[in-house]
């Protein structure tokens, strides 16, 4: 990998922290939701660039997931349609063995994690930390020093979070 590729690759994931940041400011679900899918055009593209495949499709499945709330398209058949797109898409544009089953994993156990916890913000958190901790290795392998950093930022901070409310 050239480092050009690596530069725009983490830009890439700069932007998206950025939109990241920005989302959570946003005053309605919907809003949160749009600009969630900037950022997830930006991780996404980033992931392309960066070469990996299988956490690219991750991201276009949480941008259509993100659409279909906001057209208020739910219920079970659709979340385990979201589910299998993500698995299936994500084994076929798999291009990283092992490696490129972390994203794939961490979407699926991600979204199991809501689907059964729904209500358990304590379980919720711990299957989101799991997540992320999984993105941060695949982001390692990718060389997305941003996301990273990222990754690690939001994995302490929420195991602080989880170890202070225990007390």
């Amino acid at each position: 990998m050239n480092s050009v590729t690596l530069v725009v690759g983490n830009l890439c994931s700069l932007l998206a922290m950025i939109t990241d940041s920005i989302s959570s400011t946003r005053k309605t679900a919907k809003g949160v939701l749009m600009v969630q899918n900037l950022s997830q055009t930006f991780y996404g593209i980033g992931a392309v660039v960066l070469r990996g495949y299988s956490g690219a499709v991750q991201n276009a499945v949480s941008i259509l997931r993100n659409f279909l709330a906001i057209g208020n398209v739910t219920g079970k058949a659709v979340q385990w349609i979201m589910v299998a797109l993500g698995v299936g898409f994500g084994i076929f544009f798999n291009n990283l063995g092992l490696v490129g089953w972390l994203p794939i994993v961490a979407n699926l156990e991600y979204t199991l994690a809501v689907f059964r916890f729904q209500n358990n913000e304590q379980a919720l958190k711990i299957a989101f930390l799991v997540s992320v901790a999984l993105f941060a290795v695949f982001n390692i392998f990718i060389l997305n020093f941003v996301g990273v950093i990222t990754n690690t930022i939001v994995l302490v901070a929420g195991i602080i979070s989880l170890c202070s409310k225990k007390k």
